[in-house]
């Protein structure tokens, strides 16, 4: 770790020299106010197709990317508005003064670079200040980055990225991130690049992404217009440039990149032939260079598992196929996925980002980005329209200080596709891990394993464990026929410190791994020799929990969840047995609010040795205008709850507070300075610290168990308290326990207490 730490520091220490050359404030190239002296951005109330076109054909320019009847923003002039006042169509300013609109922008930016300067995400940034980005990441950190040149624009410039990846290229599968496909959207080449930026410091610091660079490789390329890009920023150019820059001989510049993939190109799904037009399909399929260099870079490489095309703006998360509303055969693996990114999104900063197909919540689109790589080689593969969301300021042109949460926000998503990508199986363990062990018989688990890139190899689907640090053992898992597989853990000594997990290959060469950072992660169990349940609550009754609270709204509720999980709160209990305890169990606005609300137990018996409470629980403190605010406590007491100590909490931020059910277990004896009595109670406190999240909180399945571990005795018929003597007291155990099925008192291993273990016990009568 020491190492890995330095190794981080000197990768910073080599960005930072080379930073303030590559930031010098007065050569940053801005769009000039004077280029759109007379222009205003104004949203038009368009009322039919035919006055749509009748706005096109006279030059109007839609800022929408896709014009159509109804309110949209349009670019006008003088001679612009007077059109739109003889056909009497109702219009108002978004930005009244476009050349003052300009010009506050680049006062803002330069502001910003005056007062953050060494952060490169303080301004958007220019072609060459990528590029130099590039080459001070390359040179921080040479062991994990490799440039790539993918290809020249029209214009001769290189279309330069970086792939990241520890070790050796040994045709690892790839997540691939490219922005700037279309030129105005400048805050999609900055959260491109944040991807880079941010992995690269952490390999070796976070295990999380050690484990997946480990695993896979990240390709980026931050600009992949980059005359586009260029032609933005320049005077005389356009801010508002969507395309290329084409020479179309004669008329006007430009084809839409992203309509002249090779995916149902042309097809008529948000297209045309008009080369003004901003979605000017192109002469041919593939006919740009930066496409046929994106295209032919993909194809070369082989192994692209799934990628994400960053755009602006409306939030959301596109998925394939885009030019039809037939869904693909995989929809559900695709929309979920989707979803768990969207989600990530979305306990950064609160941002909610749509996820579904293109023309269910914006527009069918021909010829993109979405669709060809899915199409020709099954790639998962994404659009991210990015901040602002649809209606809210910016719009094109957001604020420098917009960048960075932006990037933050998408940075967790894209570490939902890493994670993808670095397990083509899906491994899930339906009851948990196993936290305890036995020294006197196996452990048994259930395994699903399910296809994602790649179909599962059932001989290849392994359990790997070990009593102590040192080698693994492997031992296959039982296949029991589809997705289910069994695992089987051996016995293990009371000195042992278990360890263990499960691996699984696939037909394409793949490996998953749950934990999925294994070998860097392991389960870990604890020996028991005899375990004995001294409460356990599945939450379908009320044994006598009591509510209290300081809160105006919220309090505890058992029941069956109502809510639907629509603002955080759990839509099932966790074991699938029908109640659970809730925050305020009703449909709604249903989390806490203003205060706390605590959930306390009967008192129960925890007084004998190796005291294990366990409990599942639910927790989300991530939307809402202040997300990442509030805490889910829990607390246990020695005294009958005269007197509280600290268990555990969740929260504000970090893992664990997005949702979802986890099931937690603590050994009461580690837990310093407490000592668990007849008089144990244990309690939930959830608060709503500021009033500006949802939290939401459930909890279910809570057991309290007592446990101990015994080295076998030197005689197993000596099943009465280990005394060293086979004697009366052993024959009256087991008569006691006849006919049941007590492992502890079946001797003989017939699966039944009987006969055959008496005649045991008289045959070894006398001490050990």
């Amino acid at each position: 770790m020491i190492n890995q730490r330095i190794h981080r520091f000197v990768g910073l220490l080599a960005i930072s020299a080379i930073i303030p050359a590559s930031l010098a404030i007065a050569s940053i190239p801005m769009p000039s106010p004077e280029d759109y002296s007379g222009r205003r951005v104004v949203e038009v109330d368009v009322p039919d197709g035919a006055i749509l076109q009748l706005l096109l054909d006279e030059g109007m320019r839609s800022m929408a990317c896709t014009p159509a009847p109804g309110k949209s923003p349009w670019l006008i002039d003088e001679d612009a508005e007077s059109l739109l006042d003889s056909l009497g169509l109702p219009h108002r300013d978004m930005i009244g003064d476009l050349p003052a609109f300009i010009a506050q922008r680049n006062a803002q930016r330069l502001a910003m670079r005056a007062t953050r300067g060494d952060d490169f995400y303080s301004d958007f940034r220019t072609l060459d200040e990528f590029n130099a980005r590039l080459d001070e990441m390359l040179a921080a950190y040479p062991d994990l980055t490799t440039p790539i040149v993918i290809g020249q624009s029209h214009q001769g410039r290189d279309i330069r990225g970086i792939v990241i990846r520890a070790g050796e290229d040994n045709g690892r599968a790839a997540c691939f991130l490219n922005g700037c496909q279309h030129a105005r959207e400048w805050i999609s080449p900055m959260t491109t690049m944040y991807m880079a930026d941010t992995l690269l410091p952490a390999y070796g610091v976070d295990p999380k992404i050690t484990g997946l660079l480990n695993k896979i490789e990240v390709i980026v390329v931050p600009v992949s217009n980059p005359d586009g890009y260029v032609y933005t920023y320049s005077p005389g150019g356009d801010r508002y440039w969507r395309k290329n820059r084409r020479d179309n001989i004669g008329t006007c510049d430009g084809v839409d990149l992203n309509r002249n993939w090779g995916s149902d190109w042309n097809g008529g799904q948000s297209t045309s032939n008009d080369t003004c037009s901003d979605i000017y399909v192109g002469p041919s399929s593939m006919s740009e260079p930066e496409v046929t260099a994106l295209g032919d870079f993909m194809l070369d490489h082989g192994n692209i598992k799934t990628q994400v095309d960053f755009h602006a703006y409306s939030q959301l998360i596109l998925e394939p196929r885009g030019y039809t509303t037939v869904p693909p055969s995989d929809f559900d693996e695709l929309h979920g996925l989707g979803a768990d990114m969207s989600a990530a999104i979305q306990g950064v900063n609160g941002k909610n980002y749509v996820h579904d197909n293109p023309c269910n919540i914006l527009y069918c689109a021909s010829g993109t980005l979405i669709d060809w790589p899915y199409d020709q080689y099954g790639s998962r593969s994404y659009c991210i329209e990015l901040r602002p969301g649809s209606g809210e300021p910016g719009g094109f042109d957001p604020a420098p200080s917009e960048i960075r949460p932006c990037a933050e926000e998408n940075y967790q998503a894209v570490l939902e596709l890493m994670e993808f990508t670095a397990t083509p199986l899906s491994i899930e363990l339906p009851s948990g891990a196993p936290t305890t062990v036995r020294t006197n018989q196996t452990t048994t688990f259930p395994v699903t394993i399910t296809a994602r890139s790649e179909t599962p190899v059932a001989s290849e689907a392994v359990l790997r464990y070990r009593g102590s640090a040192g080698d693994f053992t492997e031992v296959p898992l039982d296949y029991l026929g589809g997705d289910n597989y069994e695992a089987t853990l051996p016995t293990f000594g009371c000195t042992s410190v278990p360890e263990f997990f499960i691996s699984v290959g696939g037909d394409g060469g793949g490996v998953a791994t749950m934990p999925s950072s294994a070998p860097l992660e392991l389960y870990s169990a604890t020996p028991v020799s005899s375990e004995e349940i001294v409460f356990t609550d599945d939450c379908d009754s009320d044994p006598g929990w009591t509510t209290s609270g300081t809160a105006t709204d919220g309090f505890w509720d058992r029941g069956v969840p109502v809510g639907g999980g629509v603002r955080g709160d759990a839509p099932t209990d966790a074991s699938g047995t029908g109640a659970c305890w809730q925050t305020d169990n009703v449909a709604g606005n249903s989390d806490v609010d203003n205060g706390n609300v605590i959930l306390t137990s009967p008192v129960l018996d925890a007084s004998e040795p190796g005291a294990i409470l366990s409990y599942a629980r639910w927790f989300s403190n991530s939307s809402g205008a202040g997300p990442g605010e509030d805490t889910f406590v829990t607390e246990v007491s020695d005294d009958g709850g005269v007197s509280w100590d600290l268990l555990e909490v969740v929260g504000p931020t970090g893992d664990q507070v997005n949702g979802g059910w986890y099931f937690v277990e603590f050994n009461l004896d580690d837990l310093v300075g407490f000592s668990p009595s007849s008089n144990f109670r244990v309690r939930f406190i959830v608060e709503d610290v500021l009033n500006g999240s949802v939290v939401e909180a459930a909890i279910d399945d809570i057991e309290l168990s007592s446990s101990e571990c015994l080295e076998d005795s030197p005689c197993p018929e000596d099943v009465a308290g280990n005394d060293g003597v086979v004697d009366v007291e052993d024959i009256l155990a087991l008569l006691s326990a006849f006919g049941t099925d007590d492992p502890d008192l079946d001797i003989d291993g017939s699966g039944f207490v009987d006969v055959g273990d008496i005649l045991a016990v008289i045959a070894a009568w006398g001490e050990c």
